[in-house]
């Protein structure tokens, strides 16, 4: 599994997964992950509404261009596959972002970090406050 998918942009005006996927995009891909391997069809049912065939076809096919997604021919029909798990996904792109506000805007953006405590689950800080412990823990047995 390749882990050089194309996601280019992170929208910062968008909620989810339309931060770094276009809005139909993050349908699919949800749709996806929550199907396993399913064709254009499945899809298309599963989003419901008044989605055209086409259309899905053909944002399906850019998310393989993406590397994204995988294809592959089982009789007349294509079946998708997600090249990576949600949380996979999620994890590597979140770490992406975090690393790239860091190099960029290092300690204002670690400030923001900090700063945001506030708006945190008190069960995520406490996460966190873990995460840190054991990391620094980590680092003190290595040297």
């Amino acid at each position: 599994m390749t882990r050089t998918t194309l996601v280019q942009s992170f929208k910062l005006d968008q909620r989810g997964l339309a931060r770094v996927f276009g809005e139909l995009e993050a349908q699919i891909m949800e749709a996806v992950w929550a199907l396993g391997e399913p064709t254009v069809q499945d899809v298309v049912d599963h989003l419901g509404g008044d989605y055209n065939y086409k259309t899905i076809m053909t944002v399906m096919n850019r998310l393989v261009d993406k590397r994204v997604l995988g294809r592959r021919r089982e009789s007349r029909a294509f079946l998708y596959t997600a090249r990576e798990s949600r949380d996979e996904f999620l994890r590597r792109v979140s770490r992406r972002v975090v690393e790239g506000l860091l190099q960029d805007f290092g300690d204002v953006a670690l400030a923001q970090f900090v700063g945001a405590v506030d708006e945190v689950d008190p069960r995520q800080l406490e996460a966190l406050e873990r995460m840190i412990r054991e990391r620094t823990a980590q680092r003190g047995s290595a040297t």
